[in-house]
């Protein structure tokens, strides 16, 4: 089993090495090799020999292997000491990393965030946003400019009710057992500016959000005293602020902290599909976020 780490081999990397860390760290949680991995695109079926094709292939191939050493570099910098590297040939990025993650039988793809990112959150590019909805392993999203200690500390799993939740808390269980770190389980409950009053006097929004607060508390409270197993009773917390962004701030954040995100009950089973409500958590996360596919719980599928 392996951590894949997908790795763009582009001339102006913008320094960001949060996914570098990210993968390590996992690595060293789960006592696994790390494959650095860069998707090229294949050679057409009719490829001309053209001085000028010859030349772009051999600065294509120079550019990726200076990416790869830089990496390699990082990795047993950060006590990584088995790491691989491949170049793979496939139609898309994605498609090449799916593949990839097939060939080495990767427990998770760590990914970093779109160069726009704002520093400290993730955003998707044009990689990410397809696994985002289709990927067959967890994946392990890193926010730009990303750094913490070498290896998770804590798990954090986002909590809706015992349904929408049970793929994450399985994973979250999971990974636990494994890296041997606490759980924590976490309800972000979004509030916005009162539109439409109410027969009460209060406003219609703040009505609905305390009504959705008190009963995600209850499902809390029902889902520890269900808790069962060798680690410890989780902590419960309730982040409640201004839209998603200051919900999940509300939450106090610890160096090392992994979001676990639950994929959407609509998608396929066996992928990754992020639904809406979890894809605006992921882009106010402030610390690195797993995302797990549907009926995942945690253990590697893939032959």
């Amino acid at each position: 089993m392996t951590v894949l780490l997908g790795l763009e081999a582009a001339e102006h990397s913008g320094g960001d090495d949060g996914a570098l860390r990210l993968a390590a760290g996992l690595a060293g949680a789960e006592g696994s090799p790390v494959v650095v991995t860069t998707v090229v695109p294949l050679d057409p079926p009719h490829a001309t020999t053209s001085r000028l094709d010859h030349e772009y292939r051999q600065w294509r191939a120079a550019l990726t292997a200076t990416r790869h050493a830089e990496a390699l570099t990082a990795l047993r910098r950060a006590g990584v000491e088995d790491v691989r590297t491949a170049v793979v040939p496939a139609s898309s990025v994605p498609a090449g990393l799916v593949e990839s993650a097939h060939r080495y039988r990767a427990r998770v793809l760590v990914l970093g965030a779109a160069t726009e990112a704002p520093a400290g959150r993730f955003a998707a590019g044009s990689v990410a946003e397809p696994l985002l909805h289709s990927s067959p392993v967890p994946l392990a999203l890193a926010p730009r400019a990303w750094s913490a200690p070498a290896e998770p500390t804590r798990l954090t799993c986002t909590w809706a009710d015992a349904a929408r939740s049970a793929d994450a808390l399985s994973a979250t269980r999971a990974l636990a057992e494994r890296w041997g770190v606490p759980v924590r389980l976490a309800t972000f409950v979004p509030e916005r500016a009162a539109l439409l009053p109410s027969e009460t006097g209060l406003p219609l929004e703040h009505v609905v959000n305390e009504e959705w607060a008190v009963q995600v508390q209850g499902s809390l409270e029902h889902a520890v005293a269900d808790w069962s197993g060798p680690w410890p009773v989780p902590e419960t917390v309730q982040g409640r602020g201004a839209g998603w962004a200051g919900a999940v701030a509300a939450v106090p954040w610890m160096p090392g902290d992994v979001l676990v995100l639950g994929s959407s009950r609509l998608g396929p089973e066996g992928r990754v599909f992020l639904g809406s409500t979890a894809t605006k958590i992921l882009r106010a996360a402030t610390v690195p976020v797993l995302v797990v596919p549907r009926g995942d719980d945690a253990a590697p599928r893939l032959a």
